[in-house]
């Protein structure tokens, strides 16, 4: 990476302290889906959950592979003008992939459980939403919006929060939950899109030349090869497990988990990736390698502070906490938030450094980490329901295998950021000529 001559730069401990305040934007969020959770297992079943949770995790998986991965070429563009056109390609490539989904759902939609045949119309939705939104925080952190980012942080869970209790209240029935799902990415892309571009800013992402954008695909054809299937692997590793435990232990067992994820891997999700974010954000600049390991570790102990410790603590008294809270047929969920504390624990120390091979262009590497995580994660999955083990074991067993698997990202991330320095800024063709501003 090309060290380059810091101007006006903050230093590393505020970097660490703009980190935290962006994650203290998104526990906020957080905080308050989980206190909506007390009344939204009242309003809704664990067969509802169990829906809303295959469809989440469906679309999690199948959003964060929308744009095919360009969204995040955005982090290595040259300048603005490059980032319309990589912008417009990531849409296009939103659009086509949108469209093959909506085909599929359709065409197999009569294969599914006549209780989840919706879903094939909803998912292509939900999925373009996300898709959309992904690309407008990879906007955010490449032109150093981070309070924007951050106020993202809080109004996406905040709003899907307050719509699926008042959706809950107005007895709208448990497909609601979905549907607040789906409004609340629209907020999130309205409020990014009305404070992050300019008029002009639409107009030459429309008037970008097909040229343009079939130039910066071919530059950037590492991140489709290699960055779409690491994708796909580091968002199955999160969400497939409980389409898996859906189908092999019933819905209402899948409602069980998404609530012990909502209360656990979700906050560790979504309050340890701005960790990450406010990282690309500080290696856009162009820093060396010295700053950034400096960097990287001041965002490990406020990880292991602000997320680790406390999940671990949950863990331990969950058991004890969650039946009396959410009722007594909510106690399963106690206890698969304990089984899951370990695996979400080093997930939010990988977290904050898990775009260092991509940062670096050595996304070949990062797919390999995610295959062995996929692997060290599935493999107890899918073994101990085959040999007839309790659900529970099963999912300590997988538990086990996915801190494994983090803590070989976090080890590789840490290894490249102690090797030497190289160019990894992109600088694809454009037909922009005008300056970036």
């Amino acid at each position: 990476m090309a060290a380059k001559t810091a101007t006006g730069v903050l230093g590393t401990g505020a970097l660490v302290r703009a980190a935290a305040g962006v994650s203290a934007l998104a526990l906020t969020g957080q905080l308050a889906l989980v206190a909506a959770i007390p009344i939204l297992t009242r309003l809704y079943s664990p067969e509802d959950f169990g829906i809303f949770t295959i469809y989440l995790s469906i679309v999690n998986i199948l959003g964060a592979i929308a744009g095919l991965r360009f969204s995040t070429s955005l982090y290595v563009v040259e300048d603005r003008p490059h980032a319309l056109v990589a912008v417009k390609l990531t849409l296009l490539a939103i659009c086509v992939t949108t469209c093959v989904v909506l085909t599929a759902g359709y065409l197999l939609s009569d294969l599914l459980p006549k209780r989840l045949q919706h879903l094939a119309y909803l998912v292509p939705i939900g999925m373009a939403a996300v898709g959309v939104a992904d690309t407008m925080n990879c906007w955010c952190l490449r032109f150093n919006h981070i309070g924007d980012f951050g106020m993202g942080r809080l109004i996406l869970p905040a709003t899907m929060a307050l719509l699926q209790v008042g959706f809950g209240l107005a007895h709208f029935g448990g497909d609601a939950m979905v549907g607040a799902h789906i409004l609340s990415q629209a907020v999130l892309v309205a409020f990014l899109s009305a404070r992050l571009l300019r008029w002009e800013d639409i107009r030459r992402i429309a008037q970008a030349s097909w040229g343009s954008v079939a130039a910066t695909a071919r530059r950037e054809y590492k991140f489709p090869l290699f960055e779409l299937p690491s994708a796909f692997a580091g968002f199955a590793i999160i969400n497939l497990p409980a389409i898996f435990i859906g189908s092999l232990f019933g819905t209402a067992f899948a409602g069980h988990f998404g609530v012990a994820v909502r209360l656990v891997a979700g906050p560790v999700t979504l309050v340890a990736l701005p960790l990450s974010n406010v990282f690309v954000a500080e290696a856009s600049k162009g820093f060396d390698r010295r700053h950034l390991l400096g960097t990287a570790c001041g965002l490990l102990v406020v990880a292991a502070g602000l997320i680790a410790l406390p999940v671990l603590g949950l863990g331990l008294i969950s058991p004890h906490v969650v039946g009396p809270l959410l009722g007594p047929s909510w106690m399963p969920a106690g206890q698969i938030m304990a089984a899951l504390a370990l695996m979400c624990a080093a997930q939010a120390l990988s977290t904050p450094i898990q775009e260092v091979p991509t940062l670096f262009r050595r996304q070949e590497l990062r797919l390999l980490v995610d295959l062995v995580r996929a692997l060290l994660v599935f493999a107890p999955l899918l073994i101990g329901a085959h040999l007839g083990h309790d659900p529970l074991q099963v999912i300590y067993m997988m538990a086990a295998g996915g801190a494994t698997g983090y803590a070989l990202g976090i080890a590789v991330a840490l290894f490249l950021l102690n090797g030497p320095d190289g160019e990894w800024k992109s600088r694809a063709p454009t037909d922009q000529t005008e300056p970036e501003r």
